[in-house]
């Protein structure tokens, strides 16, 4: 063989052998890991969940984005939707048999007007009532009074309650407590398989007898929701606290109605009555794990509750063909660019003892994005532009009513301003007719706060405002809850 060949054979095989040395070495010795990298993010396009069609109820959710940006606020809202078939699952002729129990304020200041019309709506709610139905009626002053008890509907009844109800006078102070304590009790004691307690409350007044404490009435409304019914509260005239008659009906997982004209608690109690009898799904409770390090802000101004590792709020029920969509609001993590999981949602209904739950057949995911760009190219323009003008302006609305009444005027100039400022910028990015009206509807509700704070009667236009503008914001933040 040439003597330059074999050199070059020689060196061929030692560097071989070198490689293959080498190589034995690190399979024996294998070089540490590198240090784990956060997940990268993915944009986490997927913005609609559903869970598995079961029975009359379906759930679904709507992400207003699929990113947040690095350093920022990190909120993120998704829309839940809570909807009932038409004909659910109500008996043959569309109809549930009904427990309705209404609770009449009877202090000196319904006398007059108020108490002429809160009879005759009695009277109309009366006729409404079918033969399967059961109604009673208390009423409230110094003390409580049960002027009719739960009793089945028949022509006789129907005539001799309309006797009762002519007799009912006004006088005296106003004790909620001992009203709600009478009333949610004559529900406790007949409870019946099969069919719908509905408890309305009805004031005109502030509670100054009996336990009068926010926290202590709150309590007695819980009782409807623990026994997986409702309890609407109605604040007629202007002297009511509209602050304690919402708790009272968040915490009954009922509906609250401001009425100015007393001539509309008759429309109150049809809505209320027609909802009742078409109840298709009681006891409503939206279960919220959240992802790590994700929390839940408000949900659309419900009551979060702890429960297990998450919270949840309870909407009240569901009637055939009603629709209810709850804006649920969520801080992600903002410090890590990465995909988080936002958390797990169910959704379940019914009796303690058989309760159907519906869960997302998805965990949705929120990607924590580094630029600008990347974070708008994740905003789903249709749904942030619904999560502003149905939750966000009603929310600040809210805040802004609490303001007036506690007669905090730089307050809720402060909370408007702030609206427009982050409304205004994203709209200029993603524009949306709906918000650019919410916006103007924000200048019109400035001018009415400077309005009412100017002039000799003060205090009567911010307590008007404050009545106004909080009711219509609890309505428009919660769209389906009423019939």
């Amino acid at each position: 063989m040439h003597p330059r060949r074999s050199q070059l054979l020689t060196a061929g095989a030692l560097l071989l052998a070198t490689a293959v040395a080498g190589a034995a070495a690190r399979g024996l010795n294998p070089a540490p890991p590198a240090p784990p990298a956060p997940p990268a993010p993915t944009g986490a396009a997927r913005t609609t969940f559903a869970a598995p069609a079961s029975g009359p109820v379906s759930f679904s959710g709507h992400l207003d984005r699929s990113a947040v940006r690095r350093g920022a606020d990190g909120l993120a809202r998704i829309e839940l939707a809570i909807a009932a078939a038409p004909g659910g699952e109500t008996p043959r002729h569309g109809r549930r048999a009904t427990d309705l129990v209404v609770i009449l304020d009877r202090s000196g200041s319904m006398d007059g007007e108020k108490m002429v019309h809160a009879r005759a709506a009695v009277g109309e709610l009366v006729a409404q009532l079918g033969t399967q139905d059961r109604f009673a009626l208390v009423t409230y002053s110094d003390d409580a009074v049960l002027n009719i008890p739960l009793t089945p509907v028949d022509g006789s009844q129907r005539a001799y309650w309309r006797g009762v109800v002519a007799e009912i006078q006004a006088n005296g102070g106003t004790n909620i407590s001992s009203g709600l304590d009478l009333g949610l009790t004559t529900v406790a004691g007949a409870r019946v398989d099969g069919r719908v307690p509905h408890v309305i409350l009805i004031s005109d007044g502030l509670a100054n007898q009996g336990d009068a404490s926010p926290e202590g009435l709150t309590a007695r409304a819980r009782r409807a929701a623990q026994g997986e019914y409702m309890l609407s509260s109605v604040g007629v005239g202007a002297d009511f606290n509209e602050s304690l008659m919402t708790r009272l009906a968040d915490a009954g997982t009922g509906n609250y109605y401001f009425v100015s004209d007393p001539r509309e608690l008759g429309q109150v109690f049809a809505r209320e009555f027609d909802a009742a009898r078409t109840t298709v799904a009681a006891g409503l409770a939206v279960q919220i794990d959240p992802g790590p390090g994700v929390r839940v802000v408000d949900a659309a101004g419900y009551p979060l509750e702890a429960s297990g590792d998450g919270v949840v709020l309870r909407p009240g029920s569901l009637f055939a063909g009603q629709e209810r969509r709850i804006w649920i609001t969520l801080t992600v993590p903002q410090q890590t660019v990465g995909d988080y999981e936002l958390g797990r949602f169910a959704l379940s209904y019914g009796a303690p003892d058989r309760r159907t739950t519906l869960r997302f057949a998805e965990v949705p995911r929120i990607a924590c994005v580094q630029g600008e760009e990347e974070f708008y190219a994740g905003v789903d323009a249709e749904a942030w532009s619904r999560s502003v003008v149905v939750d966000a302006y009603n929310k600040m609305q809210q805040e802004v009513a609490g303001a007036v009444k506690a007669g905090r005027r730089d307050e809720a100039v402060q909370r408007l301003r702030e609206f427009k400022d982050e409304t205004a910028s994203m709209n200029a990015r993603f524009p949306s007719a709906p918000v650019a009206e919410r916006l103007q509807s924000a200048d019109k509700l400035a001018a009415e706060v400077d309005d009412a704070f100017s002039g000799p009667d003060q205090a009567k236009r911010q307590n008007d405002l404050s009545k106004s503008a909080g009711a219509a914001a609890v309505d428009s933040r919660r769209p389906g809850s009423k019939k």
